[in-house]
């Protein structure tokens, strides 16, 4: 077999995957796993070499199958930790087992080995607890930690392409959040607990980020930080989002890019080095030996940068290459590549489903694939003796493997692009077209130039503090000047778009697309192309153009002939929204969801990944009901993001930050919000019906004033009726009870089939009387797991039981559709109904 762990890692691909679809008890597993080896040991005392194969692979997809299930096997023996998850607070101590990542916002802190105060006595639990600190503090890792908090157990947003969050927090064991918004609330009891190894590690990087910070206090010292010690935490979000643009952040983050400069460039120095030496010369094979030391420094610096999981898989890969150097296996560079990717899934079989992981050897797997072949394009590489020819000469060859470096450079770049692109658009749902002229420009000087230098100083900083501070000087001036590039580039308003999540089928075309363009291109020796597979690639890139053109003119078709009424109630948390999808394909979205701080943007994390997930980028109408940050803060994004043709508001405004920036974002885009109240025409759309129902015209406003006179915008909501056919639903804000009392003394046609309940299911909205007159088959709450307000109120719940609604919750359903043709109704939701 020239290739033997192509197969083996396609078997072990395969029992992962399955796993992670379709989880199955260990027990038969291991039981088939067992069988499966004794076949495999007679075959192969038999020399029957086919059932070898064949049990070999058979095993590792069994093998697959049982790593896969050991995060989930952990996670269901710690009874003991998500017994104290609930509503009581828990005093408990652990050992930080991570890098402390800190934020202006936040620190954010893993910790193992805990035990809990339970009753006067500590008691052991199993697994881990990601901490949530408001206020900073001095943390290490191997520190011991007491806190006291109120556990949470890791919750989605459940939404049709949210973010798996608990399935990633579980793969790090972590089955438990806390957040401490006080000092009091944690304190270290113990430092240095644990391995004196890590100890002495984390206090020479902190001794390298002293140095740094000292030499280098501003952002280009943050970018020098994350390029040796992996923390990007403290870097700007204005800067972050701007290398996002250009696509260049995989340059100031550590992977296999960075790790492979390391690499090389320790390969030239130690053997640069070794070469002065006659003596050297004579006894050793410096090829040899200084893969073996550069292999010592790519495991150094994998430590000192932190020793992350992403760091660690690059690493491996990259030691893996260095080793096929060292054995001269360097003819199949692809049985390289998947013995790295083996390695790294026996070891963490969890790492498949990290972006990191994709990217990374998706990227090399492209480079191998289509460089060589775009590079045959140039002709044969220039003769390598040049002491015979003439001056001119001379320089004609050197200008011409100059050239062809360059060349060779912008194949790599292509390679690289092209290949991780559907994956980039898959996790980011961002397309960077500057991607490729940016790279080019910023990679020789922040990639190939800096990344030598941040190993220099890491070098430097035990030996001179002058010579420490001379190498920051210098790399910090590399990193202004690509800085300086980088905004350039980002500046460009047409540097970065957003776009819909790609399916399955388009990423499969793309890559069958990819393939057949790199085969092409070898049936083309001299531009003459082969008749036997110049005419079967042919027809492969023919097949995939063809199919991209029938999806693009499906999904056109689709929305333009869409016949149905969908109202969406999206997963928000402790907020509101909801996406209308009209007949004709017509869009609204009605509030944003958010939050009362800017540390969580819902709109780009939560609604737009869900309207993204629906081929969605353009928003015809944005509603604001109110302009409280739960409805407000999430609808920036959509509207500096999205194709939004009107804005509808009811009228009110607000002195916040958030609220002026809502505004100064409409004035940008030259849209002027219509001030809508109850009476107000509305022209119907693709035949629905929409009626204003609240606020009350601004002659007629009693419900601003409550009893105790205090202004009150909750009761100004802008709530509405949606008709189609003969059902109706009535979407009505935050009102309470004044509005409530309103509508009812106005006589106002309240009846609706669908009801989106007011106030989040408070106990001052939702009254019997309100719920009589509109009688619906259905409401659907919009509100938080686990709320501080304690919403929906069970009072309201009770009330709802009355009328005999069918109640749906989006913390508990998570995102829930209503969809009629004008006469029947359907309800269906994001997660398993619970009726």
């Amino acid at each position: 077999m020239s290739r033997p762990f192509l197969p083996l890692l396609v078997a072990l691909l395969a029992g992962i995957v399955g796993s992670a679809c379709l989880r199955l008890p260990d027990a038969p597993v291991q039981i088939c796993l067992i069988f499966t080896l004794l076949v495999l040991l007679a075959a192969w005392r038999a020399q029957w070499p086919r059932l070898v194969s064949c049990s070999l692979l058979a095993s590792f997809l069994l093998l697959g199958l049982l790593l896969m299930n050991l995060p989930f096997s952990a996670a269901g023996e710690t009874v003991s930790l998500t017994h104290y998850i609930g509503s009581k607070n828990t005093t408990a101590e652990g050992v930080i087992c991570d890098t402390p990542h800190v934020t202006p916002e936040r620190t954010e802190l893993v910790l193992d080995r805990l035990r809990v105060i339970d009753g006067g006595r500590y008691r052991p639990v199993k697994g881990r607890v990601l901490l949530h600190l408001r206020e900073p503090g001095s943390y290490r890792l191997g520190d011991a930690v007491r806190f006291h908090t109120k556990l949470r157990r890791p919750r989605n947003f459940g939404n049709p392409g949210a973010f798996d969050y608990e399935r990633q927090l579980r793969f790090r064991a972590i089955l438990a959040r806390g957040y401490i918004n006080d000092g009091a609330g944690s304190i270290v009891i113990r430092r240095a607990v644990g391995n004196p190894f890590t100890f002495y590690l984390e206090s020479f990087r902190e001794r390298i980020g002293t140095a740094i910070e000292k030499r280098a206090p501003e952002v280009e010292g943050k970018i020098i930080r994350a390029m040796i010690l992996g923390d990007q935490q403290a870097i700007p979000r204005e800067v972050m989002e701007k290398f996002n643009r250009t696509g260049t952040t995989h340059i100031i983050a550590i992977s296999g890019f960075n790790v492979g400069i390391v690499a090389f460039f320790s390969l030239f120095l130690i053997r640069l080095l070794l070469k002065s030496s006659e003596w050297v010369l004579l006894r050793w094979d410096v090829a040899s030996l200084s893969t073996c030391f550069a292999i010592v420094i790519v495991v150094c610096y994998t430590f000192i940068a932190g020793a992350g999981i992403s760091v660690v898989r690059a690493s491996l890969m990259i030691v893996a290459f260095m080793l096929a150097i060292l054995l001269n296996r360097t003819r199949d560079l692809y049985n390289t590549l998947a013995l790295a990717a083996f390695l790294i899934l026996l070891a963490s079989p969890t790492s498949l489903f990290d972006v990191s992981f994709q990217l990374s050897f998706v990227a090399v797997l492209a480079i191998l694939f289509l460089t060589p072949r775009l590079n045959a394009l140039l002709g044969p590489p220039p003769e390598s003796g040049t002491k015979s020819l003439a001056g001119g000469q001379r320089l004609r060859l050197t200008a011409r493997r100059a050239l062809r470096g360059i060349a060779l450079f912008f194949f790599i770049s292509l390679a690289a692009t092209l290949g991780t692109l559907p994956l980039l658009i898959l996790h980011f749902n961002r397309l960077s077209l500057i991607s490729l002229a940016a790279n080019l420009i910023i990679v020789p000087i922040l990639g190939i130039l800096t990344t030598p230098l941040c190993l220099l100083i890491i070098l430097a900083v035990p030996l001179s503090a002058l010579l420490t501070d001379l190498l920051i000087g210098i790399a910090a001036q590399l990193v202004h000047l690509s800085l300086f590039l980088n905004e350039l580039f980002a500046g460009w308003s047409w540097s970065a778009i957003f776009v819909p999540t790609p399916t399955a089928a388009e990423i499969a075309a793309f890559y069958l697309l990819l393939i057949g363009m790199g085969f092409r291109l070898e049936a083309l020796p001299n531009g003459k192309p082969t008749e036997r597979s110049g005419t079967l690639w042919t027809a492969v890139l023919v097949s995939a153009l063809l199919f991209f053109l029938a999806d693009g003119i499906y999904l056109y078709e689709k929305s333009l002939h869409r016949e149905r009424l969908a109202l969406t109630a999206i997963d928000v948390g402790q907020g509101s929204a909801v996406l209308i999808r009209f007949p004709g394909g017509r869009r609204m979205l009605v509030d944003g969801g958010g939050f009362y701080d800017e540390s969580f943007d819902m709109g780009k994390l939560v609604l737009a990944p869900f309207l993204w997930h629906e081929g969605i980028m353009q928003i015809d109408t944005v509603v604001l009901t109110h302009p409280h940050p739960d409805h407000l803060q999430g609808l920036l994004f959509i509207i500096e993001n999205f194709r939004v043709t009107e804005v509808w508001t009811n009228g009110d405004e607000e002195d916040s930050v958030l609220y002026r920036s809502f505004l100064r974002s409409l004035d940008e885009r030259r849209i002027v919000p219509k001030r809508l109240s109850d009476g107000a025409l509305i022209k119907p759309v693709s035949g629905v019906d929409i009626r204003i129902m609240n606020p009350a015209a601004p002659s007629l406003s009693p419900e601003r004033v409550l009893a105790d006179g205090t202004e009150n915008a909750n009761e100004r909501s802008l709530a509405m009726k949606i008709t189609f056919g003969a059902r109706s639903f009535l979407l009505s804000g935050d009102i309470g009870a004044v509005s409530e009392r309103r509508l009812l003394l106005k006589g106002s046609e309240l009846q609706s089939d669908v009801l989106f309940v007011p106030h989040h299911g408070s106990l001052r909205s939702g009254s019997a009387s309100f719920l009589n007159k509109v009688q619906p088959q259905t409401a659907i709450v919009s509100c938080g797991a686990e709320n501080l307000f304690g919403f929906p109120h069970p009072e309201v719940l009770r009330r709802y039981e009355r009328i005999g609604a069918r109640l749906f919750r989006t913390d508990r359903d998570g995102a829930v559709t209503v969809e009629t043709d004008g006469q029947n109704l359907k309800t269906r939701t994001f997660r398993p109904a619970r009726f």
